[in-house]
Protein backbone atom coordinates (compact mmCIF):
# COMPACT_ATOMS: atom_id res chain seq x y z
CA UNK A 1 0.00 0.00 0.00
CA UNK A 2 1.46 3.59 -0.89
CA UNK A 3 2.46 5.96 1.73
CA UNK A 4 -0.59 8.25 0.50
CA UNK A 5 -3.48 6.08 0.63
CA UNK A 6 -1.94 4.32 4.01
CA UNK A 7 -2.11 8.28 5.09
CA UNK A 8 -5.54 7.83 5.23
CA UNK A 9 -6.74 5.19 6.91
CA UNK A 10 -7.04 4.31 10.50
CA UNK A 11 -7.46 1.36 13.07
CA UNK A 12 -11.26 1.48 14.82
CA UNK A 13 -10.49 0.86 19.17
CA UNK A 14 -10.83 -2.73 19.11
CA UNK A 15 -7.47 -2.56 16.95
CA UNK A 16 -9.49 -4.76 14.18
CA UNK A 17 -10.48 -3.22 11.13
CA UNK A 18 -9.30 -0.08 9.47
CA UNK A 19 -11.51 2.46 9.09
CA UNK A 20 -10.84 5.41 6.46
CA UNK A 21 -9.70 9.07 7.64
CA UNK A 22 -11.75 11.67 5.50
CA UNK A 23 -9.27 13.43 3.66
CA UNK A 24 -8.09 16.99 4.42
CA UNK A 25 -8.52 19.51 1.32
CA UNK A 26 -8.04 23.17 0.75
CA UNK A 27 -11.01 25.21 0.42
CA UNK A 28 -10.55 28.67 -1.43
CA UNK A 29 -12.96 31.72 -1.13
CA UNK A 30 -12.79 34.08 -4.25
CA UNK A 31 -15.53 36.94 -4.99
CA UNK A 32 -14.91 35.37 -8.62
CA UNK A 33 -18.36 35.68 -10.16
CA UNK A 34 -20.47 38.86 -10.52
CA UNK A 35 -23.56 37.91 -8.07
CA UNK A 36 -21.14 36.65 -4.90
CA UNK A 37 -18.26 34.05 -4.01
CA UNK A 38 -17.60 30.62 -4.80
CA UNK A 39 -15.92 28.20 -2.46
CA UNK A 40 -13.46 25.94 -4.47
CA UNK A 41 -12.60 22.74 -3.34
CA UNK A 42 -8.71 21.25 -4.10
CA UNK A 43 -6.96 18.22 -3.85
CA UNK A 44 -3.45 19.44 -2.83
CA UNK A 45 -2.20 16.63 -4.01
CA UNK A 46 -3.31 17.10 -7.66
CA UNK A 47 -2.43 20.74 -6.87
CA UNK A 48 1.45 19.79 -6.24
CA UNK A 49 1.40 17.13 -9.31
CA UNK A 50 0.07 19.66 -11.69
CA UNK A 51 2.60 22.16 -14.14
CA UNK A 52 2.93 25.41 -12.90
CA UNK A 53 1.76 26.86 -16.33
CA UNK A 54 -1.03 29.53 -15.79
CA UNK A 55 -4.08 27.67 -15.72
CA UNK A 56 -7.39 29.42 -16.68
CA UNK A 57 -9.73 28.69 -14.03
CA UNK A 58 -10.09 25.88 -11.82
CA UNK A 59 -10.26 22.16 -13.06
CA UNK A 60 -13.80 21.45 -11.20
CA UNK A 61 -16.79 23.82 -10.44
CA UNK A 62 -17.39 25.13 -7.57
CA UNK A 63 -18.27 23.33 -4.23
CA UNK A 64 -20.36 25.85 -3.51
CA UNK A 65 -21.71 29.38 -5.10
CA UNK A 66 -23.20 31.73 -2.62
CA UNK A 67 -25.43 35.28 -4.34
CA UNK A 68 -25.17 37.98 -2.27
CA UNK A 69 -28.22 39.52 -0.66
CA UNK A 70 -27.27 42.89 -1.74
CA UNK A 71 -24.84 43.20 -5.30
CA UNK A 72 -21.65 43.63 -4.38
CA UNK A 73 -21.52 43.15 -0.93
CA UNK A 74 -18.65 41.30 1.16
CA UNK A 75 -19.50 38.29 3.05
CA UNK A 76 -17.43 37.49 6.41
CA UNK A 77 -16.38 33.39 6.35
CA UNK A 78 -14.61 31.77 9.19
CA UNK A 79 -13.59 27.85 9.77
CA UNK A 80 -14.00 26.05 12.77
CA UNK A 81 -13.78 21.51 12.68
CA UNK A 82 -15.66 20.65 9.59
CA UNK A 83 -17.94 23.80 9.37
CA UNK A 84 -17.28 26.87 7.00
CA UNK A 85 -19.89 29.79 8.62
CA UNK A 86 -20.53 32.46 6.34
CA UNK A 87 -22.29 35.72 7.09
CA UNK A 88 -24.02 36.40 3.81
CA UNK A 89 -25.00 40.57 4.68
CA UNK A 90 -22.66 41.24 7.32
CA UNK A 91 -24.11 44.98 7.60
CA UNK A 92 -27.52 43.26 8.72
CA UNK A 93 -28.39 42.44 12.14
CA UNK A 94 -30.93 40.06 10.99
CA UNK A 95 -29.03 38.33 8.64
CA UNK A 96 -28.35 34.33 9.43
CA UNK A 97 -25.06 32.54 9.35
CA UNK A 98 -24.84 29.61 7.07
CA UNK A 99 -23.09 27.04 7.63
CA UNK A 100 -21.56 24.62 5.09
CA UNK A 101 -20.19 21.31 6.38
CA UNK A 102 -17.55 20.14 3.86
CA UNK A 103 -17.47 16.80 5.10
CA UNK A 104 -21.39 16.19 3.61
CA UNK A 105 -21.68 19.01 0.93
CA UNK A 106 -24.27 20.08 3.45
CA UNK A 107 -25.80 23.78 3.49
CA UNK A 108 -27.56 24.48 6.89
CA UNK A 109 -28.79 27.52 8.94
CA UNK A 110 -26.34 28.92 11.68
CA UNK A 111 -27.11 31.57 14.87
CA UNK A 112 -27.81 34.91 13.83
CA UNK A 113 -24.87 37.07 14.63
CA UNK A 114 -24.69 39.49 17.48
CA UNK A 115 -24.86 43.06 17.19
CA UNK A 116 -21.64 43.04 18.17
CA UNK A 117 -19.82 41.81 15.65
CA UNK A 118 -22.33 43.16 12.59
CA UNK A 119 -19.45 44.63 9.90
CA UNK A 120 -16.69 44.73 13.03
CA UNK A 121 -15.13 41.57 13.31
CA UNK A 122 -11.53 42.09 13.29
CA UNK A 123 -10.42 38.58 13.73
CA UNK A 124 -11.64 34.87 14.50
CA UNK A 125 -9.95 32.19 15.76
CA UNK A 126 -11.18 28.52 16.38
CA UNK A 127 -10.01 26.34 19.55
CA UNK A 128 -11.55 24.05 22.37
CA UNK A 129 -15.15 23.57 20.27
CA UNK A 130 -15.08 27.54 20.25
CA UNK A 131 -15.12 30.05 17.89
CA UNK A 132 -13.97 33.46 19.23
CA UNK A 133 -13.87 36.65 17.48
CA UNK A 134 -12.83 40.08 18.38
CA UNK A 135 -14.68 42.99 17.07
CA UNK A 136 -13.80 46.74 16.96
CA UNK A 137 -16.79 48.37 15.64
CA UNK A 138 -15.40 51.88 14.76
CA UNK A 139 -12.59 54.14 15.99
CA UNK A 140 -13.01 55.31 19.52
CA UNK A 141 -15.35 52.92 20.65
CA UNK A 142 -14.90 49.79 23.39
CA UNK A 143 -13.68 46.48 21.44
CA UNK A 144 -15.55 43.36 22.55
CA UNK A 145 -15.01 39.65 22.58
CA UNK A 146 -17.52 37.27 21.67
CA UNK A 147 -17.90 33.18 21.36
CA UNK A 148 -20.22 31.14 19.37
CA UNK A 149 -20.16 27.39 20.39
CA UNK A 150 -22.82 24.20 19.77
CA UNK A 151 -24.55 24.70 23.19
CA UNK A 152 -28.11 23.06 24.89
CA UNK A 153 -30.97 24.98 23.94
CA UNK A 154 -33.29 26.83 26.20
CA UNK A 155 -36.05 24.68 27.43
CA UNK A 156 -38.93 26.96 27.50
CA UNK A 157 -39.36 26.92 24.13
CA UNK A 158 -43.26 26.93 22.94
CA UNK A 159 -42.83 24.03 20.48
CA UNK A 160 -40.73 20.51 19.87
CA UNK A 161 -36.97 21.63 18.40
CA UNK A 162 -33.85 20.32 18.54
CA UNK A 163 -31.70 19.93 21.88
CA UNK A 164 -28.43 21.61 20.77
CA UNK A 165 -27.56 24.40 18.32
CA UNK A 166 -24.83 26.88 17.67
CA UNK A 167 -25.48 30.09 19.65
CA UNK A 168 -22.95 33.28 20.36
CA UNK A 169 -22.31 34.61 24.24
CA UNK A 170 -19.92 37.57 24.69
CA UNK A 171 -16.86 36.78 26.71
CA UNK A 172 -17.16 37.67 30.48
CA UNK A 173 -13.68 39.46 30.49
CA UNK A 174 -13.83 42.20 28.08
CA UNK A 175 -10.76 43.00 25.83
CA UNK A 176 -7.64 45.19 27.80
CA UNK A 177 -7.72 47.15 23.88
CA UNK A 178 -8.01 51.16 23.99
CA UNK A 179 -10.75 52.28 22.03
CA UNK A 180 -7.85 53.60 19.26
CA UNK A 181 -5.94 50.31 19.72
CA UNK A 182 -6.10 47.77 16.44
CA UNK A 183 -4.88 44.31 16.50
CA UNK A 184 -2.16 43.63 13.78
CA UNK A 185 -1.80 39.91 14.75
CA UNK A 186 -2.78 36.77 16.61
CA UNK A 187 -1.74 33.40 17.43
CA UNK A 188 -2.85 30.32 19.21
CA UNK A 189 -0.62 28.49 21.85
CA UNK A 190 0.77 25.12 21.14
CA UNK A 191 -1.48 24.42 24.40
CA UNK A 192 -4.65 24.61 22.64
CA UNK A 193 -6.41 27.44 24.96
CA UNK A 194 -4.09 30.50 24.98
CA UNK A 195 -4.42 33.12 22.44
CA UNK A 196 -1.83 35.53 21.68
CA UNK A 197 -2.50 38.86 19.97
CA UNK A 198 -0.59 42.13 19.24
CA UNK A 199 -2.29 45.78 19.09
CA UNK A 200 -0.91 48.93 17.69
CA UNK A 201 -2.59 52.56 18.81
CA UNK A 202 -4.11 53.27 15.56
CA UNK A 203 -3.04 56.93 16.12
CA UNK A 204 1.06 55.95 15.85
CA UNK A 205 1.30 52.60 13.91
CA UNK A 206 4.42 52.35 14.37
CA UNK A 207 4.58 51.98 17.87
CA UNK A 208 3.41 48.83 19.39
CA UNK A 209 1.28 48.98 22.00
CA UNK A 210 2.03 45.62 23.57
CA UNK A 211 1.12 41.98 23.11
CA UNK A 212 -2.08 40.07 25.16
CA UNK A 213 -3.51 36.64 25.90
CA UNK A 214 -6.42 35.45 26.75
CA UNK A 215 -7.22 32.06 28.44
CA UNK A 216 -9.81 30.59 27.03
CA UNK A 217 -10.33 28.22 30.26
CA UNK A 218 -10.78 30.55 32.57
CA UNK A 219 -11.42 34.05 30.34
CA UNK A 220 -8.45 35.75 32.19
CA UNK A 221 -6.15 38.67 30.10
CA UNK A 222 -2.70 39.11 30.50
CA UNK A 223 -0.25 41.67 29.18
CA UNK A 224 3.66 40.58 28.31
CA UNK A 225 5.04 43.42 27.34
CA UNK A 226 5.08 46.44 24.76
CA UNK A 227 6.19 44.09 22.36
CA UNK A 228 4.56 43.06 18.77
CA UNK A 229 4.27 39.41 17.34
CA UNK A 230 6.24 40.27 13.86
CA UNK A 231 3.56 38.95 11.66
CA UNK A 232 0.28 40.25 9.53
CA UNK A 233 -3.08 38.64 10.43
CA UNK A 234 -2.49 35.20 11.82
CA UNK A 235 0.56 32.85 12.64
CA UNK A 236 0.41 28.78 13.00
CA UNK A 237 2.59 26.51 14.85
CA UNK A 238 4.65 24.59 13.58
CA UNK A 239 5.74 21.40 15.90
CA UNK A 240 8.85 20.92 13.40
CA UNK A 241 10.00 24.30 13.73
CA UNK A 242 8.75 24.61 17.24
CA UNK A 243 7.47 27.97 16.14
CA UNK A 244 5.07 30.32 14.94
CA UNK A 245 4.64 30.68 11.33
CA UNK A 246 3.46 33.69 9.71
CA UNK A 247 3.32 36.53 6.78
CA UNK A 248 5.99 39.00 7.55
CA UNK A 249 5.35 42.50 5.77
CA UNK A 250 7.13 42.88 2.01
CA UNK A 251 6.51 39.58 1.47
CA UNK A 252 8.99 37.58 3.29
CA UNK A 253 7.49 34.13 5.63
CA UNK A 254 8.37 34.67 9.14
CA UNK A 255 8.95 31.97 12.24
CA UNK A 256 8.66 33.70 15.60
CA UNK A 257 9.68 31.91 19.10
CA UNK A 258 6.15 31.09 21.02
CA UNK A 259 5.95 33.41 23.91
CA UNK A 260 5.57 32.45 26.93
CA UNK A 261 2.22 32.01 28.69
CA UNK A 262 3.29 33.24 32.32
CA UNK A 263 6.12 35.69 31.90
CA UNK A 264 6.05 39.31 31.04
CA UNK A 265 9.22 40.84 29.36
CA UNK A 266 9.80 44.41 27.43
CA UNK A 267 11.90 42.09 25.11
CA UNK A 268 10.82 40.36 21.92
CA UNK A 269 10.58 36.85 21.31
CA UNK A 270 13.14 35.78 18.87
CA UNK A 271 12.04 35.88 15.17
CA UNK A 272 13.73 34.80 11.63
CA UNK A 273 12.39 35.63 7.94
CA UNK A 274 12.86 33.71 4.87
CA UNK A 275 15.47 35.45 1.99
CA UNK A 276 13.21 35.10 -1.01
CA UNK A 277 10.01 36.54 -1.28
CA UNK A 278 6.99 34.51 -1.52
CA UNK A 279 4.58 37.30 -2.09
CA UNK A 280 4.46 40.77 -3.40
CA UNK A 281 7.10 40.02 -5.62
CA UNK A 282 5.78 42.57 -8.68
CA UNK A 283 4.35 45.97 -6.43
CA UNK A 284 3.45 47.01 -10.34
CA UNK A 285 0.98 44.04 -10.33
CA UNK A 286 -0.26 44.42 -6.51
CA UNK A 287 -3.66 44.99 -5.39
CA UNK A 288 -3.70 47.32 -2.63
CA UNK A 289 -6.60 45.89 -0.38
CA UNK A 290 -6.35 42.45 -1.12
CA UNK A 291 -3.81 40.47 1.33
CA UNK A 292 -2.52 37.11 0.81
CA UNK A 293 -3.65 34.39 2.81
CA UNK A 294 -1.64 31.35 4.88
CA UNK A 295 -3.29 27.87 5.77
CA UNK A 296 -1.22 25.44 7.77
CA UNK A 297 -2.10 21.87 6.54
CA UNK A 298 0.22 19.93 9.34
CA UNK A 299 3.11 18.32 9.24
CA UNK A 300 5.19 21.24 8.52
CA UNK A 301 3.06 22.00 5.46
CA UNK A 302 1.78 25.62 4.49
CA UNK A 303 -0.50 27.05 1.72
CA UNK A 304 -0.28 30.18 0.36
CA UNK A 305 -2.94 32.42 -1.52
CA UNK A 306 -2.56 35.69 -3.40
CA UNK A 307 -4.57 37.96 -5.97
CA UNK A 308 -2.59 39.77 -8.23
CA UNK A 309 -3.68 41.97 -11.56
CA UNK A 310 -2.67 39.97 -14.52
CA UNK A 311 0.03 41.16 -16.62
CA UNK A 312 -1.09 44.10 -19.29
CA UNK A 313 -4.18 44.68 -17.62
CA UNK A 314 -4.65 48.06 -15.76
CA UNK A 315 -5.92 48.50 -12.33
CA UNK A 316 -9.30 50.44 -13.56
CA UNK A 317 -9.67 47.16 -16.22
CA UNK A 318 -9.10 44.62 -13.48
CA UNK A 319 -12.36 44.33 -11.56
CA UNK A 320 -14.71 41.51 -13.54
CA UNK A 321 -14.22 38.82 -16.18
CA UNK A 322 -10.42 37.49 -16.03
CA UNK A 323 -8.51 40.45 -14.94
CA UNK A 324 -6.85 39.01 -12.00
CA UNK A 325 -4.25 35.83 -11.25
CA UNK A 326 -4.30 33.67 -8.58
CA UNK A 327 -0.91 32.20 -7.38
CA UNK A 328 -1.46 29.28 -4.99
CA UNK A 329 1.85 27.67 -3.09
CA UNK A 330 2.26 24.83 -1.19
CA UNK A 331 6.18 24.74 0.62
CA UNK A 332 7.93 23.61 4.04
CA UNK A 333 10.08 25.26 5.89
CA UNK A 334 13.12 24.47 7.98
CA UNK A 335 16.45 25.68 9.22
CA UNK A 336 19.72 25.44 7.57
CA UNK A 337 23.19 24.55 9.48
CA UNK A 338 23.54 28.64 9.88
CA UNK A 339 20.21 28.51 11.37
CA UNK A 340 18.49 30.36 8.66
CA UNK A 341 14.99 30.14 7.94
CA UNK A 342 14.33 28.48 4.38
CA UNK A 343 11.86 27.31 2.29
CA UNK A 344 11.30 23.41 1.59
CA UNK A 345 9.00 21.61 -1.42
CA UNK A 346 8.07 25.04 -2.75
CA UNK A 347 5.62 24.10 -5.53
CA UNK A 348 3.50 27.39 -6.87
CA UNK A 349 0.16 27.29 -9.35
CA UNK A 350 -1.40 30.22 -10.84
CA UNK A 351 -4.98 30.32 -12.48
CA UNK A 352 -6.50 33.15 -14.33
CA UNK A 353 -9.43 34.00 -11.80
CA UNK A 354 -12.29 37.00 -12.05
CA UNK A 355 -12.71 39.42 -9.62
CA UNK A 356 -14.89 42.30 -8.47
CA UNK A 357 -14.53 43.66 -4.76
CA UNK A 358 -11.36 45.28 -4.59
CA UNK A 359 -11.23 45.33 -0.58
CA UNK A 360 -11.66 41.47 0.13
CA UNK A 361 -9.15 39.29 -0.14
CA UNK A 362 -8.86 35.58 -0.96
CA UNK A 363 -9.34 33.13 1.82
CA UNK A 364 -8.10 29.68 2.39
CA UNK A 365 -8.79 27.02 4.80
CA UNK A 366 -7.71 23.33 5.44
CA UNK A 367 -10.10 21.05 6.79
Amino acid sequence: MSKRQHSHLDVDRIGKRPRRVPKKHLYLVLDDWHKGFSIHKIDVDALQDATTELHYGFPDPAALRLAAPVNRLHMDFAAMGSNIFITTNPCSPNTPTLVFDTETAGLTMGPRPPIQIIDTTTFTVATGGMLYALTHRHVHEQHSFEAMSWAPMDNDEPWPSPTMRWSWKSVPSPPPFAMDDVITSYALHPDGHTIFMSAHDLRYHHLPKGTFSFDTRNSKWRCHGDWALPFQGQAYFDNGLDAWVGLHKDGYICSCEVASRSSTSAVEPEWKVTKEKLFLKDPERRLDFARASLAYMGDGSFCLVEVVLRKGVEFKCAFGDRGCVLHMSTFGLKYDRRGELQTTRHHTNSYVVSKYLPTVSPQVFWM
